[in-house]
């Protein structure tokens, strides 16, 4: 396998954390690579190596990852002889490895962070909506790569609402860093270069089943629902109720217990 790249692997599933990550494992690291590994009912077992400072995918790619396959229309990238969408080629291992398997069968996903563990025994469309995410995020996509800030503190299978809110609080976060007025000028600019990055991608894997009859047309579906559009006015209606909190005296409040002297 390519030195650097997502890699699919099978190796033990019982190495050792610290063998898995090869990483500073102290509160101070960030992540540098974290590493999927999945275990399938049939007992097959597969590994990925999500390196972020990985060099572009090469050798023999497919079709589908050409940058002029439906190129996302606010691509900024050069459409050069030979260019290859860069989250498309990304991807390639992932394709390869699961396009047999349809979304309902079941996985165990053993995610490697230097910080923490988590394990998971869910479906094939979220553990691969996880791995896929964390790919996407990390890399050379100038629009994908906006989220990288997250992909050094990656949550493995997180929720609809769980997404928006760790997006917002980077964008604020960020913006501090910067010296910039706070606010979410710019999110809702963000959420739709994301919109129109995901129908463009749809696009491409729905190309990528046509030729390819090794290719499952549910990993398209996968790559949909991870990159879905995301409703950022409706998730922060969801969020705003965490806090409110109920004025002094309302009658939900909980009273104090008053005890006799006696």
């Amino acid at each position: 396998m390519r030195n650097g790249q997502a890699r699919a692997t099978s190796p033990a599933i019982g190495a050792t954390p610290e063998t898995q990550a090869g990483c500073d494992c102290g509160p101070r690291a960030l992540n540098k690579k974290v590493i999927y590994l999945f275990r399938l009912e049939s007992g097959v077992g597969y590994r990925f190596d999500v390196e972020f400072d990985r060099p572009p995918a090469s050798g023999d790619l497919p079709e589908w990852t050409r940058l002029e396959e439906n190129k996302c229309p606010h691509c900024p990238l050069p459409s050069t002889p030979g260019a290859r969408c860069p989250a498309a080629a990304d991807l390639v291992p992932v394709v390869e490895k699961f396009s047999a398997l349809v979304s309902i069968d079941r996985v165990n996903v053993h995610v490697v962070t230097p910080q923490y563990e988590a394990r998971k025994r869910t479906d094939t469309q979220n553990a691969l909506r996880a791995l896929m995410g964390l790919i996407l995020a990390t890399s050379a996509c100038p629009i994908l790569g906006r989220m990288l800030p997250l992909a050094h503190m990656h949550m493995p299978f997180a929720t609809g609402t769980e997404i928006v809110y760790r997006i917002v609080s980077m964008h604020l976060m960020g913006r501090f860093l910067l010296g910039e007025s706070a606010g979410l000028d710019g999110l809702d600019e963000f959420f739709s270069d994301i919109d129109r990055l995901n129908r463009a991608f749809f696009a491409r894997l729905n190309r990528a089943v046509q030729r390819d009859a090794g290719i499952n047309a549910l990993l398209s579906l996968h790559a949909h629902s991870m990159l879905a559009s995301m409703s950022i006015e409706a998730e922060m209606e969801n969020i705003r109720a965490w806090f409110q909190q109920p004025p002094a005296g309302d009658p939900g409040e909980i009273a104090p217990q008053h005890r006799s002297g006696v």
